[in-house]
């Protein structure tokens, strides 16, 4: 049965019918998501639903859309992680059931890709880009769409990645660049500009054999060599396209490799050198490849790659301004989420505390076990998994 239920009426069992959504759009606590003593002590907190109160509404007239099960009322209230109902009103989660991909969203993805593979043309690289395919591209506001809302990171880790890595890559770091856009609030001109400095930020290795940046293998020093000019390889393709005047895109191209403290290539710069669409391009590339299956490493679990990146942010590598607030994002847009635990189990993200950027979250198994991985030291996330992946 379902119904409208005040904060201060929910009860263990009950089950959220509605997502629980930021006016920004991201997701707090998905539809399904099983009200525990735990979740609700959260859904009556001022502090964590601050972001979600209507306009003058207080916390105390706020109302949930729930599901109730027939026998909610015998469910013990002290129980953090009630066990399922034995007339099976309460199902674990079930990825063959999960409705996390939105199909629109993946056609219009399918739809880019496909022009994006005229685009990237090894054959044709040498004579440059052909401006009147991106231009359409934007002319049909395809990746505005594929940039609307907090929920393009859940469907970016959703979808399949088979296929095309450079191309997959290319894109996803378009669509990120395009959410960072929105989260600092700049300009559409200003953000379309660093979309596009995303989409084309690895088109230089294009002019580099597969067999080197595609290696499986440890990279000698030449191959290395090779592999740190393809921003100047980008840089160069993208001048001889008549894009030579658009100073922060070929920046952004240019020095999405450079690092704050001098360590990046290809030039060596520091800081105050690398222009805001550099710095900003560099935390997304390295997400994006981290959370992607390559010839020499299998995909991260994005909680790793977010100490991973923090640790960099410590070090002066990569800025913390930007960096800080991109981990922030997409770490809470996560919820809902699939992912593999160390001990094989397949996981649902069902809440991330959002105090705290390194926060990791609260996971239910298929097998209806919940684990809270801050204070369960046993349980470990060891990938995310694509929705089909969490289906097999």
């Amino acid at each position: 049965m379902r119904k409208q239920v005040l904060l201060k009426d929910l009860k263990p069992g009950m089950i959220l019918a509605q997502a629980l959504m930021s006016p920004q759009g991201d997701l707090l606590m998905g539809a399904g998501t099983m009200l525990t003593v735990f979740v609700i002590a959260l859904l009556q907190d001022p502090a964590y639903m601050t972001d979600v109160l209507p306009e003058g509404v207080g916390i105390d007239e706020m109302t949930l859309h729930v599901e109730i099960p027939v026998r909610t009322a015998r469910l013990p209230v002290e129980d953090i992680a009630p066990a399922r109902e034995e007339g099976g009103e309460r199902k674990p989660p079930d990825p063959a059931k999960d409705t996390l991909l939105d199909p629109e969203y993946v056609q219009t993805y399918d739809t880019v890709m496909g022009q994006l593979e005229g685009i990237f043309n090894p054959k044709t690289i040498s004579r440059g880009i052909d401006l009147d395919a991106i231009g359409q591209l934007i002319a049909d506001r395809y990746l505005d769409k594929l940039c609307d809302g907090t929920r393009a990171v859940a469907q970016l880790h959703n979808m399949n990645r088979e296929g095309n890595y450079l191309l997959h890559h290319s894109l996803h770091v378009a669509i990120l660049a395009g959410l960072m856009g929105r989260w600092l609030r700049w300009p559409q001109e200003y953000r379309a500009r660093l979309i596009l400095a995303g989409l084309l930020h690895d088109v230089g290795k294009l002019k580099i054999s597969n067999d080197i940046w595609g290696k499986s293998g440890r990279l000698s020093p030449q191959e290395m060599s090779i592999i740190r000019r393809h921003p100047t390889f980008s840089q160069e393709i993208l001048a001889k396209s008549g894009l030579g005047n658009e100073a922060d895109l070929m920046a952004g191209v240019l020095q999405h490799h450079e690092r704050g403290d001098g360590s990046g290539y290809p030039s060596g710069i520091r800081k105050d050198s690398i222009s805001p669409f550099g710095k900003i391009l560099g935390i997304i590339d390295v997400y994006d490849a981290m959370t992607s299956n390559r010839g020499y490493a299998r995909k991260s679990s994005p909680f790793h790659i977010f100490d991973h990146l923090t640790a960099d942010m410590m070090s002066g590598k990569l800025d913390a301004e930007y960096g800080v607030l991109f981990v922030k994002k997409v770490c809470h847009a996560l919820t809902g989420s699939w992912v593999r635990l160390k001990s094989g189990e397949k996981a649902k993200i069902i809440y991330i505390d959002q105090s705290r950027t390194n926060s990791l979250p609260i996971v239910e198994t298929t097998e209806g076990k919940f684990y809270d991985l801050a204070h369960d030291s046993q349980a470990k996330i060891t990938e995310m998994m694509t929705l089909s992946e969490a289906i097999v």
